[in-house]
């Protein structure tokens, strides 16, 4: 019988997993310290899992990843070694790692952007220490692969949102952030709100229950195979707040960006049929839909 760790299962993909993967241990920073290996030795010891997904990161908005670079990319590069590394030591089987799309390359000459192109140039700027961290997860992992024979495995997703997000204008994902824009506007009878850069940027959404669906079907189907994750929807930032307006019954509000302040990454979007390939049957929820569930979990909350 399988015994599945899950780390970071009080994340924002995490809260979704462990209610469709119900049997499984799930262990956040107030069980186990991942930033000390003594902690994930000890992890290790008692749970003895053969199948670990690992989800435990510091994430963040680009504003917050500007302010700390030095914490993404210490932090996640401790966490992701002493794990992969206990993992291997205590005979785990399957190991899933999740990355992020802000990892491929800044410029690109074609998109949507596959599995292959990972390191044909160096990530965004605003996102270098976190997306530099998260690379070298996947080295990690194909070091391991090819050193000891190991069937390790890494999915890169496209931006998540889903309503176990930081909601913070600082440290929050854009969805989330905006959504509670959003929210806080139309309870102060505000008439406008205002978004960083110009709003041309593209973006992919997938609402991270999502992504725990796939993780669950990776599972069941024994998938040894590294990925893209994403849906079909690419939009600009301006599309994107278009869309949460309507889906948060606020096409009155007026939106105003601020160019003062960066835009990010122009462009990322992935190529995802490796896993259209894997799971044909599997269809994401629209970004319309997803945004209205996560308003509605917010204003049931207040």
């Amino acid at each position: 019988m399988n015994k599945i760790l899950i780390t970071g299962a009080t994340g924002l993909v995490g809260s979704y997993l462990k209610k469709i993967i119900t049997n499984a241990a799930c262990v956040s920073a107030k069980d186990y310290n991942l930033l000390v290996q003594n902690s994930v030795k000890q992890m290790f010891k008692d749970i003895q899992p053969n199948i670990v997904i690992h989800l435990a990161a510091r994430v963040g908005g680009v504003h917050h990843n500007i302010l700390e670079p030095v914490k993404y990319f210490e932090e996640n590069i401790l966490m992701n070694t002493f794990t992969i590394s206990e993992a291997y030591k205590n005979n785990v089987e399957t190991f899933i790692g999740i990355l992020s799309s802000c990892i491929y390359p800044n410029q690109m000459n074609e998109y949507p952007i596959n599995e292959k192109k990972l390191f044909e140039g160096a990530p965004h700027q605003d996102l270098f220490s976190y997306a530099y961290a998260k690379r070298c997860m996947a080295i990690q992992i194909e070091a391991y692969n090819s050193k000891y024979g190991t069937h390790y495995n890494y999915l890169i997703p496209c931006n998540l949102y889903g309503e176990y997000d930081k909601f913070g204008e600082i440290e929050g994902h854009f969805v989330g952030a905006l959504v509670q824009k959003i929210c806080s506007a139309k309870k102060n009878n505000q008439k406008f709100i205002t978004l960083f850069g110009d709003g041309s940027p593209f973006r992919q959404f997938m609402l991270a229950k999502d992504l725990a669906k796939i993780i669950k079907l990776m599972i069941i189907n024994k998938t040894k195979k590294s990925f893209n994750v994403a849906t079909d929807e690419n939009y600009t930032v301006k599309q994107i707040s278009e869309i949460a307006l309507e889906a948060c019954d606020a096409k009155d509000l007026q939106i105003n960006f601020d160019t003062s302040k960066p835009n990010g990454q122009h462009r990322k979007d992935i190529d995802i049929k490796i896993m259209k390939t894997l799971f044909p049957y599997f269809r994401s929820i629209k970004l319309y839909e997803g945004i209205s569930q996560v308003y509605k979990n917010i204003m049931d909350a207040q």
